[in-house]
């Protein structure tokens, strides 16, 4: 093989890899630009569900409460409040928990015992979170109603799961 024929192939095997990698950057943006709206279409969907349930939950909790309407007034903003803090607490230990499921065998035992104790340690901010809440709901509602409450909140979670499980058995 002559150096002209040598150079002759470099260049076309570099022209291939240029139009290869070109064609793959090209590939990966039409894949992004058609499946983007499918992705949006498919969280507007998860939103509009978990909105169904949170509408859901509001009215069986509020049955289960038996609220006046100025109970209601007060209590469903104070609610609101805890709910939200509660949530923000358990997807943080979701995550903390999918680490350790995940990667559990790369894990060092120092490593696990961390994400143990951070998972203890937003366990006890729902406990603390819990109590002053508690303080909070005794201004608004009765006590038989908040026992009613942590009850209809635990029903309606089984109701829920019932629900989602016979589902997705059918």
């Amino acid at each position: 093989m002559n150096l002209t024929t040598y150079l002759n192939m470099i260049l076309i095997t570099s022209f291939l890899l240029t139009n290869l990698k070109l064609n793959i950057m090209y590939t990966k943006t039409t894949l992004i630009a058609l499946l983007c709206p499918l992705f949006m279409f498919s969280q507007n969907i998860l939103d509009k569900k978990r909105e169904k349930i949170e509408i859901e939950k509001i009215a069986y909790i509020t049955k289960a409460l038996d609220l006046s309407s100025e109970e209601a007034q007060v209590f469903w903003p104070l609610y609101n409040k805890y709910s939200d803090k509660k949530n923000e607490i358990n997807i943080k230990r979701m995550k903390e928990f999918a680490k350790v499921k995940d990667n559990r065998s790369s894990l060092t035992e120092k490593e696990i015992g961390s994400i143990i104790n951070k998972q203890l340690k937003m366990e006890q901010e729902i406990l603390d979170l819990k109590v002053n809440y508690n303080k909070e709901f005794q201004k608004v509602i009765s006590n038989t109603q908040i026992s009613k409450l942590y009850h209809a909140e635990i029903e309606f979670r089984k109701k829920l799961l019932r629900r989602i499980s016979k589902r997705n058995r059918s």
